[in-house]
């Protein structure tokens, strides 16, 4: 017995919402969570539409709807966009689902050690060209590298909309220890009976450590193009796309450099006051992550 997807207005929306962190593992665990026979997400991971306006237009809404028009009628359908927690870039969001997808959306959202997420997203976003390649420059020039690490500021804005016990809250660190246990809790969580998907433990997804780019211009070109993303990706099974980007990107990439203490730091003093707050949100007896032993560790390495 799972709850069906949301219908409105004859449109069929998802009933729950991956909403972040960027870099903290989501789309590992949008991978784990489609093992499931009854969870159904479009073919594009992040389709982003309820980041603008426009997805409460009929038009919009009927856009958004036929990303879900492949599910079954007993599939609990999600979808998984990290820019629903991307304050103050992308505002509204949580509104926007509330308007649109009705008071009792489920939410899962999973936060990670604010550094370490902080530097996979400036290594992410400098592997794309966005970002330069030391950390702090671009902490100078990229203010969202620390706001998408402050998770309290985040999940404030969802819970102005939706009651605590509509959000499910992952810690990475505990996602990447007991991740078969994990996702079953986020099975139970979207009323899924049946909490045994198959996850593959030995394989992580989107990781920036190990990220690779096309071979070819043309090939990356194909990757981002219209046809690809709207005709072709859809029809193509998970594991074939797998197969095929797999052969046809380069090998990894050189990392950045180490980051530095005093960039390190600056992550510390932007975020250590959401930490505490966020540790007070989710009732926790003990802080989240011992930033002190984070710095303690940086210093450790740049005065060996």
């Amino acid at each position: 017995m799972v709850a069906g997807a949301l219908v409105m207005n004859d449109f069929r929306f998802p009933n729950f919402l991956i909403i972040g962190a960027m870099k903290a593992g989501t789309t590992t665990l949008y991978r784990d969570l489609l093992s499931h026979p009854h969870v159904f997400f479009p073919a594009e991971k992040e389709p982003g539409h309820l980041a603008s306006d426009h997805v409460l237009t009929e038009e919009g809404q009927a856009e958004y709807a036929a990303l879900f028009a492949g599910a079954r009628s007993d599939d609990v359908c999600g979808d998984a966009s990290t820019n629903s927690s991307k304050l103050p870039d992308f505002p509204r969001v949580p509104q926007r689902s509330r308007d649109l997808l009705g008071s009792q959306l489920k939410l899962i959202y999973v936060v990670r050690e604010p550094v370490a997420r902080t530097i996979s997203h400036h290594w992410h976003d400098h592997l794309l060209g966005y970002m330069p390649r030391h950390l702090e420059s671009a902490l100078d020039a990229h203010p969202e590298l620390t706001a998408y690490s402050c998770y309290a500021m985040q999940l404030r804005a969802w819970l102005e909309y939706f009651d605590r016990e509509q959000i499910h809250v992952i810690q990475f660190e505990e996602f990447v220890k007991h991740r078969q246990a994990t996702v079953a809790d986020c099975f139970r969580f979207l009323g899924l009976t049946d909490t045994a998907g198959q996850v593959d433990k030995d394989r992580i997804y989107n990781t920036s450590e190990n990220r690779r780019i096309p071979r070819t211009a043309w090939l990356a070109g194909l990757q981002k193009s219209f046809f690809y993303q709207r005709v072709v990706r859809p029809l193509l099974p998970m594991h074939v796309k797998d197969a095929i980007w797999d052969v046809a990107r380069k090998q990894d990439l050189p990392k950045p450099p180490p980051p530095s203490l005093v960039a390190v730091q600056r992550i510390v003093d932007a975020v250590a006051s959401d930490v505490d707050v966020l540790t007070k949100l989710l009732h926790r007896d003990q802080t989240l992550w011992d930033l002190d032993a984070v710095l303690a560790t940086v210093r450790v390495r740049t005065e060996a």
